[in-house]
């Protein structure tokens, strides 16, 4: 009998390898009945985790990293799990034609900003998708790097990504930094510009882990690898240039459909294959030491006031550092 496993994600286009190894029936090829969850947040995910509505995830670190600590009511064991993506994310500004030009012809980043702000009848208000994610940790980097102070100079808001678009069509924000692909969707619509890919700010980053509770693992001891298994063959599907229409027609299904109902045009244009895109996706699902995927995530996660100095033994404990 297949080992069942729910797992949570979210519509964002870096969730593809485990959306494609459910609609390709990989997971029962290794004897596992995987369920994915569509939640609407990441805070859901968080939940879902802790009060045990769902087995594992597709999430960021720092969130894993502080659910694990407790910050979603109660501690729960969870350990860095298989990555599935790096770099992909994106921070777009409000505007069209006129801002981007003015934007980019700008060399100093930092008057350019306070230029198109004084266009605004209010502070900026930028979105992420969570506090206690890479997307804050990337735009703070970045305000950082033009010399903005996010605190004083920005009005930082959180709601899930794949409500950025109507709320930045209706005005209730002026940018935002999120996963794929959300920042190509707003550029398309010619609500936002790109002003900067998490590439450039953090080359290389880790993105998403397929993250599995170890109490679940614990109870399915033979399981692990063959999810793990079935989501690596799904990530080489998702990078062959040969696939990138069936994964695009796959995630821009509706969601009664297995897809994720994401917009098709945008989906193409961050695919790993996309040919001149910049700010692609990358499915990687190569190990890495816990220094090389989430030094710079602890450093600034330190620098927030989340973490305590000395770490937390949790963290060492569960293979965070």
């Amino acid at each position: 009998m297949s080992t069942s496993c729910r797992i949570g994600l979210l519509q964002l286009a870096d969730s593809a390898p485990v959306i494609v190894a459910h609609a390709l029936n990989l997971f029962s090829k290794y004897g596992v009945a995987v369920e994915p969850v569509i939640v609407p947040s990441w805070a859901n995910i968080a939940d879902g985790l802790v009060w045990n509505g769902l087995d594992g995830a597709i999430m960021f670190a720092p969130l894993a990293i502080m659910t694990a600590l407790g910050q979603r009511g109660r501690a729960i064991a969870l350990r860095p799990g298989l990555p599935l993506s790096r770099e992909g994310n994106k921070i777009v500004l409000r505007g069209q034609h006129t801002e981007q030009e003015q934007w980019h012809s700008e060399c100093d980043k930092h008057r350019a900003f306070q230029h198109w702000a004084a266009t605004l009848d209010r502070k900026p208000r930028l979105a992420v998708v969570h506090l206690y994610s890479t997307h804050y940790l990337i735009l703070t980097r970045f305000l950082k790097s033009i010399s903005i102070c996010r605190d004083t100079e920005t009005e930082i808001v959180i709601m899930p990504p794949a409500n950025m678009i109507e709320a930045l069509a209706a005005g209730e924000i002026d940018g935002f930094c999120a996963g794929p692909p959300w920042g190509a969707d707003a550029a398309l619509k010619h609500l936002a510009f790109p002003v900067a890919g998490s590439a450039s700010i953090v080359s290389g980053h880790l993105e998403k882990m397929l993250i599995l509770k170890e109490t679940w693992k614990a109870e399915n001891p033979d399981a692990t690898h063959r999810i793990y298994n079935a989501v690596c063959d799904a990530a080489k599907i998702c990078t062959a240039p040969e696939q990138t229409a069936y994964v695009t027609d796959l995630l821009s299904a509706p969601l009664t459909a297995y897809g994720l109902g994401l917009p098709a045009e945008a989906v193409a244009t961050v695919m790993p294959a996309a040919p001149t895109a910049p700010d692609t996706m990358i499915f990687d699902t190569a190990p890495r030491s816990a220094d090389s995927s989430f030094g710079w995530m602890i450093q600034d996660m330190q620098t927030e006031g989340w973490l305590t100095r000395p770490l937390p033994d949790a963290l060492s404990n569960l293979g965070w550092v």
